[in-house]
């Protein structure tokens, strides 16, 4: 009997180190653990039904589980095969695909609890701060900033003035555009400042500063944010 009740210890310590040993070397397994304490956090603060409770434990659990069998597998291939096979390579994608696909159901779980409780509250928020006029370029502008330093924080490129994913010059400069096009309604001043802009984007591209699909995306990203929030804080 002691003997077996050490053996089921020293599994559990086993299984213990590996959770640890994925927690530290896997970038994606500590996403993983902080993206599942934020859930739970969210749903205790919100008070959700005990069945979306359980849900949200379900969908992060599994996730956890499949990211830990991603890094046993990526342990066993490389102790396999020290060089390229596109066989292992495929048994890597496999299950780094699982991973994504299981991250992508939990995301979706999560968004259908979490909206259905959310909503009022932004709801609430946006008519508590609603603003008129020109103050609302400041808010725009700055969330705009803030949006573009935080995605190339996340990307890991550039710095917030200069290079990176994705081109904040240009996020910024169509942002104002658009600002100026609903605060004036006047054609020819949005067709001016539209025009400034497309220089400026222009200007990032030819300098060699950022690529197109950065000045593209960063242009998108500040015309979306603006649209948003003009729809929810001025019309």
């Amino acid at each position: 009997m002691k003997n077996d009740s050490r053996s089921r210890l020293e599994s559990f310590n086993a299984a213990i180190e590996g959770i640890i040993l994925a927690t530290k070397t896997e970038k994606n397994m500590r996403i993983h653990f902080i993206s599942a304490l934020a859930a739970i956090l969210l749903a205790l603060f919100l008070r959700v039904s005990k069945i979306d409770v359980l849900l949200i434990l379900i969908s992060a659990f599994f996730v956890l589980f499949a990211e830990m069998l991603n890094t046993s597998v990526e342990y066993l291939a490389d102790f396999v095969s020290k060089e390229h096979s596109d066989e292992i390579a495929a048994v890597k994608n496999l299950a780094a695909g699982a991973v994504f696909l299981s991250a992508f159901g939990s995301f979706i779980i999560g968004y259908i609890i979490f909206s259905k409780y959310l909503y009022y509250l932004i709801y609430y928020i946006i008519n508590m701060i609603k603003t008129e006029g020109s103050d609302i370029s400041v808010i725009i502008i700055s969330i705009v900033f803030v949006g573009i330093i935080i995605t190339k924080a996340l990307f890991n490129k550039g710095t917030p003035l200069r290079g990176g994913f994705p081109s904040g010059h240009a996020a910024i400069a169509f942002s104002i555009w658009l600002i100026v096009s609903f605060l004036t309604l006047n054609p020819v001043v949005s067709l001016l400042t539209f025009i400034l802009a497309v220089i400026i984007a222009l200007s990032r591209i030819n300098s060699g500063i950022h690529t197109r699909i950065e000045v593209i995306t960063g242009s998108i990203i500040g015309i979306l944010i603006t649209a948003l929030i003009f729809k929810l804080f001025y019309f």
